[in-house]
């Protein structure tokens, strides 16, 4: 049986900071208004300069370019995450 493996996106892995409500007014005198977006926490913790910095350094799993979309696989994330989530707790015992 082939499991097909799920893609995350940026907004999935990096902490993304609130924005606010925005409202612009064009050349026309249109009004557009861009909606507020709350703060969300990814599952790294990390922001995506980071996360950027640590691909640049090979500590995080490169992305796979699918057209112009960088995306990462589940699998891979799943694996990064378990292999620092060791930690040793025979320290200081």
């Amino acid at each position: 049986m082939t499991l097909i493996d799920r893609y995350l996106r940026m907004a999935d892995l990096a902490n993304q900071p609130a924005q606010t409500a925005k409202t612009y007014i064009k050349k026309s005198g249109q009004q557009r208004t861009v909606t507020a977006k709350t703060a969300t926490r990814g599952i790294t913790g990390f922001s995506a300069k980071h996360i950027y910095h640590l691909i640049n350094e090979d500590k995080f799993p490169a992305p796979v370019k699918i057209g112009r979309a960088s995306l990462w696989r589940l699998s891979d994330i799943n694996h990064w995450l378990d292999s620092h989530a060791t930690t040793d707790t025979t320290e200081g015992a």
